[in-house]
């Protein structure tokens, strides 16, 4: 597989964001050129780890919005399955994105998993850990393979970026949030 370009410039492909319309019709392109966005790429509905993954932004939703970063999913399944899947979780508001074939998610460098990321120790404990929070596995929709990942834009560049190593890594949203210290 080649190297994204991302890695080579951390620039944003505008061409790329504008072929993506959000379930209220605003394109990629135009949300990430109204200020910062906290963009979150996530594997498949069914996964444990992102059903834990949007509750989790759901409760830091209103932290996260407060630094001026407007949230926004990438999903792999069709709309119809990310309405049903985001309603419970009060964010059926938050612009998201499909992307079934996973382009964004090349371009921003996440990459199919390996056995290893989601089959290992860790991730099991993990789990176990969030069943006891009733996140379950569901069905999955998209490609379960896919890893996830979060992401700061700002200024049609990446600012900060959490690649997961693992299907069960847990990112601090709220850092991720948090500008750093001499961005505009």
């Amino acid at each position: 597989m080649a190297i994204p370009s991302v890695f080579r410039s951390n620039q944003i492909d505008t061409a790329l964001f504008n072929s993506y319309t959000s379930q209220d019709g605003q394109t990629l392109a135009s949300l990430a050129a109204e200020g910062p966005l906290f963009l979150v790429f996530l594997r498949h509905f069914g996964c444990t780890f992102c059903r834990e993954a949007v509750a989790e932004i759901s409760e830091k939703r209103q932290a996260i919005e407060a630094n001026g970063n407007p949230l926004a999913f990438v999903h792999l399944g069709t709309e119809g399955k990310a309405k049903w899947f985001f309603t419970p979780y009060g964010l059926v508001d938050v612009p998201r994105f499909s992307d079934p074939q996973g382009r964004l998610y090349e371009t921003f460098g996440l990459v199919r998993a390996e056995l290893r990321q989601y089959l290992n120790r860790e991730s099991m404990v993990r789990m176990l850990g969030a069943f006891l929070h009733g996140h379950f596995v569901g069905f999955p929709a998209g490609d379960v393979e896919r890893m996830p990942g979060v992401f700061l834009l700002e200024n049609g560049a990446i600012r900060k970026a959490f690649r997961h190593k693992l299907v069960s890594d847990r990112p601090d949203y709220l850092a991720l949030a948090t500008p750093s210290r001499g961005s505009s």
